[in-house]
């Protein structure tokens, strides 16, 4: 829905591809365009208006590639690996079935670190993960953070710091990266969220935000997986 009219004929346009090339939307040296980012650039600058501007990832041969000229540009124009944008080894999926006795692996904490170390060592299948969480499941955590606020009750071992989900399940729950937000990592990460009922629009938006509701019910939905 990211990818309009406006935003194709800017995009042919940055490629210096003719418009009148795309029949349907995209020409055909294109075999595919996405929108991995967009945000609101609303710096004040003489003459402009506030714009959006765009991070799209396009899928072309390498000939084509050639064709158009297109080469890599710091900041404006990289060329993508498939295995790092997937955030994972293809060849570790292959390689389970190979595996007999799966070791057991214990990961403390089920914090944002320890909850996605815990996914992708089973997504693996290489070894069964074991999950520790000193803390509370986050629907009886959010109970005791409720006794917190309004009546002052402390438990120890369920409040702000402890619990499933770590410290930042009832922050504001913004998305920020200093590691480059449009990195195969980061796009594993975020596509992961979406998965488990994050809202789609986090793939794009400049400033992703998912709020304490999303956060609750993605969390019992990691949960419910790993079991």
């Amino acid at each position: 829905s990211y990818l309009t009219p406006p935003v194709i004929s800017s995009l042919l346009s940055r490629l210096r591809i003719k418009s009148e090339e795309a029949t349907d939307g995209l020409p055909s040296i294109l075999q595919d365009a996405r929108v991995v980012r967009r945000s609101l650039d609303a710096r004040r600058r003489k003459g402009s208006d506030p714009k959006y501007t765009y991070v799209i990832d396009i899928d072309l041969t390498r000939q084509a590639a050639r064709k158009l000229g297109l080469a890599p540009q710091s900041g404006k124009m990289e060329i993508l690996d498939d295995k790092k944008m997937k955030g994972q080894d293809d060849d570790i999926a292959n390689n389970a079935e190979d595996s007999q006795a799966k070791p057991r692996i214990v990961i403390v904490g089920a914090g944002p670190a320890g909850l996605f170390c815990a996914l992708s060592l089973a997504s693996s299948g290489l070894c069964t993960p074991i999950l520790l969480e000193r803390g509370q499941p986050v629907e009886t955590r959010g109970k005791s953070i409720g006794a917190l606020i309004h009546r002052r009750c402390v438990d120890p071992e369920s409040n702000f710091s402890f619990g499933e989900g770590g410290a930042g399940t009832w922050s504001d729950g913004k998305l920020t990266t200093r590691i480059g937000r449009n990195s195969g990592s980061v796009r594993y990460v975020l596509e992961t969220l979406v998965k488990y009922g994050a809202p789609e629009r986090i793939l794009v938006e400049g400033a992703p935000h998912l709020g304490t509701d999303n956060l609750v019910r993605l969390l019992r939905n990691m949960r419910e997986d790993l079991r």
